[in-house]
């Protein structure tokens, strides 16, 4: 199967297969070593130096992670479980919903990480088989350069009254969209896409290309992620961030080992790291808003408690999801 723009990471870390040794000299079972294999929508630059982080607080282990867009791992999630289960030890998507689905056809295991008692409880599964290892929200931003912010969007409701100077990502290629297709349909039906659709308002790829096309003045105003518009605004791009009155939707991603998972006390490791301190703050220091209330955010962005927030049906748009992408497509790409 083929997966465009997926990119294959292997980074071995100089002690592969070393056993760990406590300082104190006495000696305890060795760390697992060998090699976790992650599934992630995590940008590239972001899952790179992620796990280069990861390695080097275990270098007895080499991660190996394939990033894609949520939707198009999806597909190749979904075809895995076909062919003999997923060959990923653990997932890491933005499509939240897509994890109660392969919870309950049994895709998933259950672990309980030590410091997942340091999360939220509405952020993680009740019965242990995913964790939210990174809050993302879908915010306005727009081109300063092009539309002054006094007068750009302070509400979803007035995003389509901005026609073609504005666009929106596409659900088809990511999972966070999805997301928001799903909580707008339940917040203000489908009369929203019909009338962006009357108004012009253009479906580009993904978060990463909308928040391009925005620095690149091709739009002066756009649906996109929280920490890719932070990360540009920190890069010099003349962008600002509008957290719609509404409320923004805010995703919090999951973590999961997979059923299948061929290095389970690794991908175990893996979960431990990221919903640690280290790793959440590794995560805030690349522009990310961490999901421990220990952990400051990056400069500049809200804490999670700070931030008002749509209700997202996610049982629902997991139900649901066939259909909700099919009458998207409907309206707005055809």
């Amino acid at each position: 199967m083929t997966i465009r723009h997926l990119v294959g990471l292997v980074l071995v870390a100089a002690l592969a297969g070393a056993a760990v040794w406590p300082a104190g000299g006495a000696q305890a079972a060795p760390a697992p070593g060998g090699t976790v294999v992650l599934y992630t929508s995590l940008p590239q630059e972001i899952a790179t130096s992620f796990a280069r982080a990861f390695m080097a607080r275990y270098p007895q282990l080499r991660l190996e992670v394939l990033r894609s867009g949520s939707t198009e791992l999806e597909r190749r999630i979904f075809a895995e479980l076909e062919t003999g289960g997923i060959r990923a030890d653990l997932l890491w998507l933005a499509d939240a919903p897509v994890f109660l689905t392969l919870r309950d056809r049994g895709a998933l295991q259950a672990y309980r990480s030590p410091e997942a008692r340091q999360i939220p409880a509405a952020w993680r599964d009740p019965g242990g088989f995913f964790t939210a290892g990174r809050l993302i929200n879908m915010i306005i931003a727009v081109n300063t350069t092009l539309i002054p912010e006094r007068v750009a969007p302070r509400r979803w409701a007035d995003f389509p009254r901005f026609g073609r100077t504005a666009a929106m990502p596409n659900p088809f290629f990511s999972g966070s969209v999805f997301v928001v297709v799903a909580t707008f349909v339940r917040e203000y039906g489908w009369a929203w896409f019909e009338r962006a659709r009357r108004e012009g308002i253009q479906v580009l790829r993904g978060n990463s290309e909308v928040a391009a096309a925005l620095a690149a003045r091709e739009f002066g105003v756009g649906m996109t992620l929280d920490f890719i518009a932070y990360g540009m605004i920190r890069d010099g791009a003349p962008l600002a961030i509008i957290w719609p009155e509404e409320g923004a939707v805010s995703i919090p991603s999951p973590v999961a080992i997979t059923r299948s998972a061929r290095n389970v006390e690794g991908a175990r490791l893996f979960v431990d790291y990221v919903l640690s301190r280290e790793g959440q703050q590794a995560l805030a220091e690349r522009g990310i808003i961490p999901v421990r209330p220990d952990v400051a955010p990056p400069r500049g962005l809200p804490r999670p408690s700070e931030i008002r927030t749509l209700p997202v049906p996610f049982e629902w748009a997991a139900q649901n999801a066939a259909e909700i992408r099919q009458r998207f497509e409907e309206i707005m790409l055809k």
